[in-house]
């Protein structure tokens, strides 16, 4: 995922929405598929090439490259391939996997909107990245002109990439606001806004309040959805494809177009994309979180790894972070300790991977621990 801050919250009654999901037996039968996600994938920074330390790297199963649309596609249909091919031939060379994650979100380039495609605004909330409080925007997810140019851009990436057998992992995007994940802005009633680390802005939007009056309708994301899912599917027909979700990323806005009273998302629909996912792709389709810390495993995961893959990813990097991120801000903040309660937790919530930060996986304090989360995850 590109930069983002930690932490989902439990989905409640997911128990009754797993009952949508086909029996585990029938589900596990089907996973050995392809060529195998297993282990430690060292999570690269966006855009930026891969240093040889991790490439190297022997407790390093695969590398998980991300890139932002706009670097890739800078004019329509005109392609700047160099990065990925880069990454690819150097991973190949070191017998590593790779996962390929490529994001438009607000790296939407700026030829989408003049070719007519709407953009949802809201103010950005994030510690990185743009300024705090000021207006930023990404496509409409179910914009017919958006979803035209983004699923022609997945054909293309998918013509020159499918056949590599280094590639193992493609994450499905598309529905995205601010980052990689399955994950929209949108306002919490009661104060609890997850992610927003800045609370307060001299202007103020009803991020809710702008969904409803652009259409949304969780029908219309679940369709955009399938629909980039689908191109997906057809076009990387060997790799497995990955959804990074959480129960709280949409809108709590119901098929009616209302506000759903009393509560912070729709917790509904992360259940029927999984769903969707699991009926459309079968063993290969996997299930990521990007909260993973030392402190905590999102339940939500845990629950689905009886009947779909799931992965993580961490939350954060424990190298040299004062703010202890990974231990929900609690002192005291050892490096060691965190990993290793992290992937603790990963490993036996059932994760086929983990994605690591790489300042953490080139840290030699830590090599000792992800030895053995590598050996732990192989031999699953």
């Amino acid at each position: 995922m590109l930069r983002r801050i930690p932490g989902l919250i439990e989905l409640a009654g997911l128990s009754l929405l797993l009952m949508m999901i086909v029996s585990p037996a029938a589900t596990m039968a089907q996973m050995g598929r392809g060529n195998s996600i297993n282990g430690i994938f060292a999570l690269a920074p966006p855009n930026r090439p891969i240093p040889e330390q991790i490439y190297a790297n022997p407790n390093v199963d695969g590398v998980s490259i991300q890139y932002i649309w706009m670097a890739i596609e800078p004019s329509d249909g005109f392609y700047n391939w160099g990065p990925i091919d880069d990454a690819i031939r150097q991973a190949q060379a070191h017998n590593k996997k790779v996962s390929l994650n490529i994001t438009p979100a607000i790296f939407t380039p700026q030829w989408v909107y003049g070719a007519g495609a709407r953009r949802f605004t809201f103010l950005w909330d994030k510690p990185w990245g743009f300024p705090p409080c000021s207006t930023q925007g990404f496509p409409i997810p179910w914009d017919e002109t958006y979803q035209a140019k983004w699923t022609a851009f997945v054909r293309a990436v998918g013509a020159r990439y499918s056949g590599n057998p280094a590639l193992v992992l493609v994450k499905i995007q598309g529905i995205n606001g601010q980052t990689s994940e399955l994950l929209l802005p949108h306002t919490m009633p009661g104060g609890n806004q997850y992610g927003r680390l800045v609370q307060e802005c001299p202007q103020q939007n009803d991020d809710n309040q702008t969904w409803v009056s652009a259409g949304y309708r969780p029908s219309k994301i679940l369709s955009a959805w399938k629909n980039d899912a689908a191109t997906y599917g057809q076009v990387f027909p060997n790799q497995h494809l990955v959804i990074e979700i959480g129960p709280w990323g949409f809108p709590p806005i119901d098929e009616n177009g209302n506000l759903l009273q009393g509560r912070m998302a729709d917790t509904h629909l992360p259940m029927e994309i999984v769903n969707t996912g699991r009926e459309m792709f079968d063993g290969r389709f996997v299930v990521q979180n990007d909260g993973l810390n030392a402190v905590w495993a999102p339940p939500m995961l845990t629950q689905l790894a009886t009947v779909v893959p799931i992965a993580f990813q961490t939350a954060w990097f424990v190298t040299n972070d004062p703010k202890c991120r990974m231990n929900h801000f609690q002192q005291p903040c050892d490096a060691q300790q965190m990993m290793q309660s992290t992937v603790n937790r990963g490993i036996e919530s059932g994760a086929k991977y983990i994605e690591i930060y790489g300042n953490d996986v080139m840290n030699p304090q830590l090599q000792g621990i992800l030895a053995e989360a590598h050996r732990r995850l192989d031999s699953q």
